[in-house]
């Protein structure tokens, strides 16, 4: 029974275009993340974690296409709220106690970290881009659902990560390509160049860096799809980094500590 549910919930998530889906055994997670972004802090009856995330263009066609579609900022997020708000409710009427977190590219959360560890990918130890086998980097955690306990048993690890290193034997076009020098090359970001770069109006259509990946061409974005176009919108780097009318509130109004 709880194998079936877990299948509709799956479905349930496609059917909307999040075709990127897996279970976190939330104390793995929080073991190898910084305090600040483990789980436990703020759900400490969470055992696990289904993650919801996208690949390509499966998750921009199905939101053009629905009636939810919106020229709104907001409008993916709210799309995937709504969404991730049907999954919950699947979970609920099969005994569930769960919450949902629409991740909404929020700077407290290690994304790339969590997709990771949900198998979507490895992330880049050159640029800590997460790459998908297929997608490459054209992939996006995007909500993940907070499970008490561990209602469907002990969830194996299923991060590729152990076997999957597209970056090893790569030239480094990502670090090459970002005009403000995110990069280092070695897995590290100073995401403070990247929003003072995006504030001054670089960077706008798209990510330099994740144009210039060789993995995954084929899954780039549609024109006028900005599903994948940057990791953290820019009025979140705004706020978190203190940039334009942001710069006259105290740290820890922005980054909300």
């Amino acid at each position: 029974m709880r194998s079936e549910l877990l299948a509709s919930a799956q479905e349930t998530a496609v059917r909307c275009g999040l075709n990127l889906f897996g279970l976190v055994d939330a104390s793995r997670f929080d073991g190898c993340s910084p305090c600040e972004q483990r789980f436990a802090k703020h759900h400490p009856r969470c055992g696990t974690l289904m993650v919801l995330g996208s690949g390509g263009r499966a998750f921009w066609q199905q939101y053009a296409a629905s009636s939810a579609s919106s020229a709104s900022a907001d409008g993916q997020d709210l799309y995937t709220a709504a969404t991730v708000r049907a999954v919950v409710a699947r979970l609920h009427e099969g005994g569930i106690a769960c919450e949902s977190v629409v991740l909404a590219a929020s700077p407290k959360v290690n994304a790339n970290r969590l997709g990771e560890c949900a198998g979507f990918g490895t992330v880049s130890p050159v640029s800590g881009l997460l790459v998908h086998p297929e997608y490459g980097p054209w992939v996006r955690v995007r909500a993940a659902v907070l499970l008490e306990g561990r209602p469907f048993g002990v969830v194996p690890d299923a991060a590729i990560s152990e076997r999957y290193h597209p970056c090893c034997s790569c030239s480094k076009p990502c670090v090459t390509a970002c005009p403000a020098g995110v990069y280092d090359g070695r897995g590290n970001q100073d995401l403070g160049a990247c929003a003072s770069h995006r504030h001054d109006g670089g960077c706008e259509p798209i990510c330099a860096s994740r144009l210039a990946c060789p993995v995954g061409s084929q899954h780039r974005d549609e024109a006028g799809e900005d599903a994948h176009r940057h990791a953290f919108r820019l009025a979140t780097m705004q706020r978190w980094f203190g940039f334009g009318v942001w710069r006259l509130v105290p740290t820890f109004l922005r980054q909300g500590r």
